[in-house]
């Protein structure tokens, strides 16, 4: 895949133009990670509620958002029915086990209000990020499974609205930060990044490029705008 021809815009500002956010929308962030979406939505005068399931980053997202961040899981979200107008997996769906990724797009209909729309952008396994975090954790066959789910989510009582590829950008402070990063989405990962890390900062240097902020790598996705059947 060609992913240099492909529209360059931050996932968030995707998200939020995809949805047509507006000041006083309800959103549901699943999978919100340290609650980055949040910070910019919440920015934004939109009501949030976080759902996170792993301790590090739900430690985190909980430190830096002044919101409604809970404990859960996709497939048994702790919001109650018709509660937001949008739900959104920001490059989460794939971290879900592929046998409760239906439930988890079942759950997420669940909570929408009449009308609401469920917005999914998945990583796709190319691009400059991907070779550097592959080394790690390779996700390629999981991030199939996740399409092949969305492609089908009839299954789970959804239809698509629309659909499309665009590039995001990832920026890492450094190596270190990255690290930090993927072993907090994963802690199962440490023991496997101990033993590769070399790799992985020959490659974070070969593929990165310097921006003020730290190092910036393109990452292409794979977005779809469900609905309610």
């Amino acid at each position: 895949m060609d992913y240099t021809q492909l529209e360059k815009i931050g996932a968030y500002d995707h998200a939020g133009r995809t949805l047509n956010l507006q000041p006083g929308h309800t959103v549901v962030d699943v999978g919100c990670g340290a609650g980055g979406f949040l910070r910019w939505m919440t920015g934004r005068g939109i009501t949030t509620i976080g759902v996170e399931c792993g301790d590090i980053m739900l430690a985190e997202a909980q430190r830096l958002n002044s919101g409604d961040v809970r404990e859960g899981v996709g497939q048994n979200l702790p919001v109650p029915d018709e509660t937001a107008d949008a739900v959104t997996f920001m490059a989460s769906l794939h971290h879900i086990p592929a046998n409760d990724m239906v439930a988890s797009l079942q759950e997420a209909a669940r909570v929408l209000r009449p009308g609401g729309k469920i917005y999914v952008a998945e990583p796709i396994a190319d691009g400059p990020s991907y070779a550097v975090g592959r080394l790690v954790d390779d996700e390629a066959e999981v991030r199939a499974v996740a399409q092949a789910v969305l492609a089908d989510c009839s299954r789970a009582g959804l239809k698509i609205v629309n659909e499309g590829r665009y590039v995001d950008e990832y920026v890492y402070r450094d190596v270190n930060a990255f690290g930090k990063i993927m072993v907090g989405i994963d802690p199962e990962r440490a023991a496997v990044y101990e033993q590769v890390k070399d790799a992985v900062a020959q490659a974070f240097q070969a593929n990165g490029r310097k921006v003020d902020h730290g190092v910036a790598f393109d990452q292409p996705k794979q977005y779809h705008l469900l609905a309610a059947l």
